[in-house]
This record gives C-alpha cells, sequence and structure tokens, in this order.
C-alpha cells in the first residue's frame, strides 16, 4: 500500500486516472468539472447537502482533481489555462 501512495499521492484510483484519459481522448480539454459530468455523471447528485455551490462544486469534483494531480505527475496530463469563471482547462500531453 504505501508503494501505490508513492506512485499516486493524490490516492486516485486506477478507475479514476481512466476516466481523465478516456474523456480528454475524445475532447481533449475539458475542465475537472466537464471530466466528472462525462465519466460519472451519477456523482451530480451527491454532497447536495454541502451549503454553496462552489463547495458542491468541489467535493463532486474532489475524485477526479486528485486523479489529474497523479497523472500530471506521471506527465500524462497538464494545465492548459483558464476560462472565465476561473476554471481551469486540462489537456492530454500526448495525442491520444
Amino acid at each position: 500500500m504505501a508503494g501505490k501512495r508513492e506512485e499516486n499521492p493524490a490516492g486516485s484510483s486506477n478507475n479514476l486516472r481512466g476516466d481523465v484519459p478516456r474523456v480528454l481522448g475524445v475532447v481533449k480539454v475539458a475542465t475537472v468539472e466537464q471530466i466528472q459530468q462525462i465519466a460519472a455523471p451519477h456523482l451530480s447528485h451527491r454532497h447536495t447537502d454541502k451549503p454553496t455551490p462552489s463547495k458542491r462544486k468541489q467535493a463532486r469534483t474532489a475524485s477526479h482533481t486528485g486523479a489529474l494531480s497523479d497523472l500530471r505527475k506521471h506527465g500524462l496530463a497538464e494545465n492548459g489555462g483558464q476560462i472565465p469563471g476561473g476554471l481551469v482547462l486540462l489537456q492530454s500531453r500526448h495525442g491520444a
């Protein structure tokens, strides 16, 4: 287990890390929220008890944010800039 944490310090699972390149392989550029909505739309109904829309979004996308962090460590994804509203665009680092 300790080796897995060294490999993936954000603690993401193989399934979540797999969601990211699958989505980015089709759309090339996406926000974390868009990746969550495409790959795991069922998570949109979770965390509705959070007090603000920002907190709900953060809770919904936390798993995929960790997966992206791990993929960036391995050079498979990168931040590609921002759009109005402060959302970070992510892109694949290979021509998938």
